[in-house]
């Protein structure tokens, strides 16, 4: 929300966390965005999140005031095609070494902190 100028709120801390979990937990961060020939650091760091949690939803990649530069009318990147999908749980396992076991309950533990729409984000009260 914050890339797409939509705003944001505490669910926006929640999303924060999730990733200082991951990062915590692998080293790594969850997302490492690069600007590239054809398109910026944003437009990579929102194609890295797709990858990982699917596509962006339609009305949210519209509602934010900069969802233009970013996305066309379909809700699809201008910028960036071919996005290679990979599942948070499936990262946790085939680049990260954790058992199966371990990669689902992390992956159910961050994912909903990492939902798209700010509304449909965990609440800290239920996490």
């Amino acid at each position: 929300e914050v890339i797409i100028g939509a705003g944001y709120g505490p669910s926006a801390d929640l999303w924060s966390f999730a990733c200082m979990i991951f990062e915590m937990i692998t080293g790594d961060f969850l997302f490492e965005p690069r600007k590239g020939n054809s398109y910026d650091k944003d437009d990579d760091h929102l194609a890295q999140m797709m990858e990982l949690l699917g596509p962006c939803p339609k009305g949210f990649s519209q509602s934010g005031k900069l969802s233009k530069r970013y996305f066309d009318k379909n809700g699809k990147l201008k910028r960036i095609k071919g996005l290679h999908f990979w599942s948070l749980d499936k990262v946790l396992m085939e680049k990260y070494h954790l058992k199966e076991k371990e990669a689902k309950a992390l992956a159910d533990f961050l994912l909903p902190m990492l939902e798209w729409e700010p509304e449909k984000r965990a609440k800290a009260m239920t996490m």
